[in-house]
């Protein structure tokens, strides 16, 4: 196929050494309009697991590739922070609530005909995913409208892998999802003028956090931010003050975390220049991105699932030189958008109703619907959902057994969440939360982006 040149622009966002919240979205460049392609992009699409914002910094050459010359959505956050459910609102650019795949092992539920792999597959894309892709997934299951398949669960080291019926235990589970991207890159250029869609699921930088040797001791500077020093927790849930992790050992948590993220640096800069040794690499349309956050000792908390910033806040980066303009970009855009926004950039429309919307057309949110339900597989931590404005309030309800606990938070005053203002036993001067609180009951059975917030 004819490679497109481009002329990029842009400058590096350079490394970083610690979470930043921003009080408020900051304004942001007029969303690009989707421009009429001469052909459909590749579409390469990269999951990473568990990763929360800034900890991709470390990585310099994709930082230096999807972010000197690409568009980063500095927030944008995960709707369901949980493994599998996010994943299937990524694909699917639908609200948990609609997929059906509120907890790890409702994957059985999930309409695949309603995803982004079946329009592509639809329109005429070569398909191949590779590392995770579902939690529960039969590893040797081919996925629905997946032409090849090399998937695992889980682990780093000699970890299961499925390819395309055979099972394999390589020596590292990172090196190995990224060998077989560049394969299927290989094999899918023979036909060199069908288009081909590419799911890559690294595992890192999830648990149980294995480096390769070469970056083991890897030394990094992690900051922890005022969420982690909380000192007075008496306003948050029960369940949140069942926690008791330190600011240092989310500090070591996430240390370990961006070892692991080294590796997967380096599958990029493999797969960026195959793509460019096979004249693919300015025909393809590259989302990075993650499942969902990791609380870091923020609030007291070590893990996912919860409906704070660490948990929900993620790296997104888009880039397809030419057709979307670089720079950074404030607005908010949670995961829901990706499947809208890859179909509008392919010159193709959702054949089913989406809850996101194109971040090239869709205009601009000024609050999001986040989504939690209690998942056995998870631990204790309790249903909730939340209406979440940046820069200026997050609305929280938990349910947990008969009661109803709510939080209010003023993120103009109060960005790291540290004051609920319906968390002590005065009811003076407390918002009057009632249009909110029905409001977000209405969210939580929305569907269509014309109904869901």
């Amino acid at each position: 196929m004819m490679v497109l040149r481009r002329a990029l622009g842009a400058a590096l966002l350079a490394g970083l050494t610690m979470i930043t919240v921003a009080p408020a979205v900051t304004a942001a460049p007029a969303a690009p309009a989707a421009p009429a392609a001469k052909r459909r992009p590749n579409v390469l699409l990269v999951v990473l697991d568990d990763a929360g914002l800034g900890q991709t910094d470390v990585m310099r050459h994709t930082r230096a590739w999807l972010g000197r010359t690409g568009r980063d959505y500095t927030h944008a956050v995960a709707t369901t922070p949980s493994c599998c459910p996010s994943r299937s609102s990524i694909l699917s650019g639908r609200y948990v609530h609609n997929t059906g795949v509120i907890q790890q092992d409702k994957i059985g539920v999930y309409d695949h005909d309603r995803t982004l792999q079946h329009d592509l597959k639809r329109a005429g894309y070569a398909t191949a995913a590779a590392g995770k892709l579902f939690n529960g997934w039969e590893l040797a299951k081919k996925p629905p409208y997946i032409d090849h398949w090399a998937l695992q669960h889980g682990g780093y080291v000699k970890a299961h892998f499925n390819v395309d019926g055979t099972n394999v235990y390589p020596p590292y589970s990172t090196t190995f999802t990224g060998q077989r991207v560049t394969g299927y890159i290989d094999e899918f250029e023979k036909d060199d003028d069908r288009p081909w869609f590419i799911y890559a699921g690294f595992v890192a930088p999830h648990s149980p956090y294995t480096a390769e040797p070469k970056y083991a001791d890897r030394a990094f500077t992690w900051r922890a931010n005022p969420a982690t020093r909380e000192k007075d927790r008496s306003d948050k849930p029960p369940y949140v003050r069942r926690f008791r992790v330190t600011g240092p050992e989310g500090a070591r948590t996430a240390v370990a975390q961006m070892r692991t993220l080294l590796s997967v640096d380096d599958q990029m800069e493999a797969i960026r220049r195959r793509l460019a040794a096979t004249g693919e690499l300015d025909d393809t349309l590259v989302v990075f991105l993650s499942d969902n956050g990791k609380s870091l000792g923020e609030h007291g908390l070590p893990t996912k699932f919860v409906p704070y910033q660490g948990s929900i806040r993620v790296p997104l980066m888009l880039w397809w030189p030419g057709r979307i303009p670089a720079g950074r970009d404030g607005r908010l855009a949670p995961l829901i958008d990706i499947t809208p926004t890859v179909l509008e950039l392919a010159g193709l429309s959702p054949g089913y109703r989406v809850d996101g919307r194109s971040l090239l057309t869709g205009g601009r949110r000024d609050r999001v619907l986040l989504e939690y339900w209690q998942d056995s597989a998870n631990g204790n931590v309790p249903t909730w959902a939340s209406t979440y404005a940046p820069g200026a309030y997050q609305y929280i309800e938990t349910y947990d057994g008969r009661r109803v606990d709510r939080e209010y938070y003023d993120l103009r005053r109060d960005p790291w969440q540290l004051t609920n203002l319906l968390g002590d036993r005065a009811t003076a001067g407390d918002p009057d939360v009632r249009p909110l609180s029905d409001a977000l009951a209405r969210a939580r059975t929305c569907a269509g982006a014309a109904h869901c917030p």
